[in-house]
């Protein structure tokens, strides 16, 4: 019977264990996985710059958060090309400094600040439904503060490691490191951060979408996309279970679970965040739309008109008219006198509303002139498909 010991670099029976190598599975992985993640979250800013104007600070935090991704895949196609994949004791010294150096990088850049902005997204997108109460609004300011807190030690961490920092990639004399077992103990406590605040983000949000007054098929998408954060859930449990594996790993460059597992995660966070944000763009393709002569309802555009709105007095309520082929919310309709409200409503032509201090409505028919500055004026176009529907949206207005 032929031998199959190997010895040295030596080829037995034709096999050469330097020529083992992952390289191409990791490889077509990751940038698979980033694709669609980087996709997901441009298709976000064309819908929110774009297509329904309301591009806000949870997606300001979601650029940075895939700018931060992309230099950590840069930093993984680094890893690739010098060493990922290849069994350690073949990668020659001067590749292997390179891996280690950029898999510094990577920790940086990927697994504490890209996470950490990716979250913080995640909980201004949450605030934005305002519709849980105080103790809602609480919770996510908490989680807010909870990423800053961990993201910040994690960033500590890596740069403490070795002093000086070089000394991560390349041991000089005099290089002090403290010992791997404590490295392996941060790298837990912030993966099990990182998989606390994906539970919370993917569970809180579930009962308040399900309350909204939307169609059951949309609830139902909406919750479906938000339980995509339970895949990034179980990619960071694995992640957790190589970084235990970390202190007994004798070939960390042919086996880089930890790191891969990481990247994985990353991708589909911004994936699972992104898409709830596409609603506007794929309603039609995917049923989703409320109403067939409806575009998608704007609510956090709708805030911001409620912004504008003059506050007097103790409390006002009223409504924001929504024109049903633009999609469009008119501001400043407050405390319309109810008939005049519905004769406007049965109305196909335009009309001007105005509002002031005094939270009165005039209009076009009365024959009345404003009493107030132009730029308070809104003007409401003709609605070629108005079809004696109007979309309406209360509001209430505290001082």
């Amino acid at each position: 019977m032929a031998s199959n010991v190997t010895v040295g670099n030596a080829t037995i029976n034709g096999y050469n264990p330097a020529n083992d190598t992952n390289v191409a599975t990791f490889l077509s992985v990751v940038v698979v996985a980033w694709s669609c993640a980087f996709i997901a979250a441009c298709l976000r800013f064309y819908t929110r710059a774009i297509l329904v104007r309301s591009f806000g600070k949870d997606d300001v935090f979601m650029v940075m958060a895939v700018l931060f991704g992309i230099g950590g895949f840069v930093c993984w196609i680094i890893c690739c090309k010098n060493g990922y994949g290849r069994r350690q004791r073949y990668v020659p010294r001067d590749e292997l400094s390179i891996v280690l150096e950029a898999q510094f990088y990577e920790s940086v850049l990927e697994a504490s600040f890209a996470f950490g902005f990716l979250k913080i997204s995640i909980a201004l997108s949450l605030l934005r439904l305002n519709r849980g109460g105080r103790w809602y609004k609480r919770i996510l300011w908490t989680l807010i503060g909870f990423t800053c807190f961990y993201t910040l030690f994690a960033f500590i961490t890596f740069l403490t490691f070795c002093r000086p920092i070089s000394g991560q990639w390349e041991r000089t004399p005099g290089t002090k490191c403290y010992n791997k077992e404590l490295y392996r103990d941060f790298g837990l406590f912030n993966a099990a951060c990182n998989i606390t605040t994906d539970v919370m983000f993917a569970t809180l949000p579930v009962p308040l979408i399900w309350s909204l007054q939307l169609q059951r098929r949309t609830r139902i998408y909406l919750i479906a996309i938000l339980s995509g954060g339970y895949f990034a859930v179980a990619l960071g449990v694995a992640k957790a279970v190589f970084i235990i594996a970390f202190v007994h790993e004798r070939d960390g460059t042919f086996r880089p679970w930890a790191p891969f597992f990481g990247a994985l995660q990353l991708d589909m966070g911004i994936i699972a965040a992104c898409a709830p944000t596409l609603r506007p763009l794929l309603g039609s393709l995917l049923k989703l739309s409320d109403h067939g002569n409806y575009k998608d309802a704007n609510y956090y555009r709708a805030g911001k008109a409620l912004d504008r709105i003059p506050k007097s007095g103790s409390e006002k309520r009223g409504y924001l008219r929504q024109n049903t082929a633009s999609g469009v919310f008119v501001e400043g309709l407050t405390s319309p006198d109810p008939e005049k409200w519905a004769a406007l409503n049965r109305e196909k032509t335009s009309f001007t509303a105005t509002v002031h201090n005094g939270g009165s409505v005039k209009d076009d028919a009365s024959g009345e002139k404003p009493s107030i500055d132009e730029d308070a004026i809104t003007h409401i176009p003709p609605d070629p498909d108005f079809k004696g529907i109007v979309k309406t949206t209360e509001f209430k207005v505290e001082k």
